[in-house]
């Protein structure tokens, strides 16, 4: 076992068709959008970190929806065939996707993927992998940064797929011009 933590983050450069991703944007246009607001599971709140500046999301569906949710699933099948752990070999489920819209100067604050709403329903577990795939790349700034300072390379296309505990903080830098989409989802 590797005990260098960027060991498990792994980058898939045109995991995901320009096709599906022109589509999926073309399509996030018309989605419902609201701000994006952070668990609080010791007293059930929600709040923003980043103030207004915090980025959009919606749950919404589009037409790649199946295709994307099967890119998913390729990504973290090709996630536990590459770190090869033979005690950590498969999941019970993921979530459905989350699409991320990064209009000028939005963001997303530094945080780690300890999602508790999300589990507490019908789905139960702990979310164990983060998958978030790079929709398009016609925007300026938006770098995806984990532990402060790592800057992880994205284009349309990419996914980057990472363990969803503290060890693996991140964040989204602010957009300067464009608007950025990606989409994310957990397995448990």
């Amino acid at each position: 076992m590797d005990k260098n933590l960027e060991s498990y983050l792994k980058v898939y450069h045109n995991f995901i068709d320009d096709e599906t991703c022109d589509t999926t944007v073309a399509e996030m246009e018309q989605l419902g959008w609201r701000q994006h607001t952070f668990y609080n599971p010791t007293d059930g709140s929600y709040s923003d970190r980043s103030g207004n500046r915090e980025l959009d999301v919606s749950y919404d569906k589009v037409s790649t929806r199946e295709v994307l949710m099967k890119k998913v699933w390729d990504g973290l099948s090709r996630y536990l065939t590459d770190i090869n752990f033979p005690w950590f070999n498969s999941w019970a489920g993921y979530s459905g996707i989350r699409f991320n819209k990064y209009s000028e100067d939005r963001v997303m604050a530094e945080h780690c993927d300890h999602i508790h709403s999300m589990f507490d329903g019908t789905m139960k577990g702990i979310p164990t992998m983060s998958f978030v795939g790079q929709l398009n790349d016609d925007f300026v700034g938006g770098e995806f940064v984990m532990w402060k300072d790592k800057v992880i390379e994205m284009h349309k296309g990419t996914v980057i797929v990472f363990p969803s505990v503290f060890l693996f903080p991140h964040r989204v830098d602010a957009v300067k011009s464009g608007t950025r989409y990606s989409f994310v989802s957990w397995a448990y």
